[in-house]
């Protein structure tokens, strides 16, 4: 399934997590705030999440 989702609006960011990149609403050092969802970034998932937010945010 997950290859099925276009790699440029969704990310997995944990094991048992993939998330839709443009309904995050927040993001504090590993958590993801989608909503009243907190989400932990996975340590597997946590290199390429942090290049994802650094290549957003400039």
């Amino acid at each position: 399934m997950e290859e099925l989702l276009p790699t440029d609006q969704f990310m997995r960011v944990h094991r048992s997590f993939i998330v839709a990149l443009d309904h995050i609403e927040s993001v504090s050092k590993n958590v993801i705030n989608i909503g009243n969802q907190s989400i932990t970034v996975g340590d597997n998932y946590k290199e390429a999440f942090l290049e994802f937010m650094s290549r957003w945010m400039s």
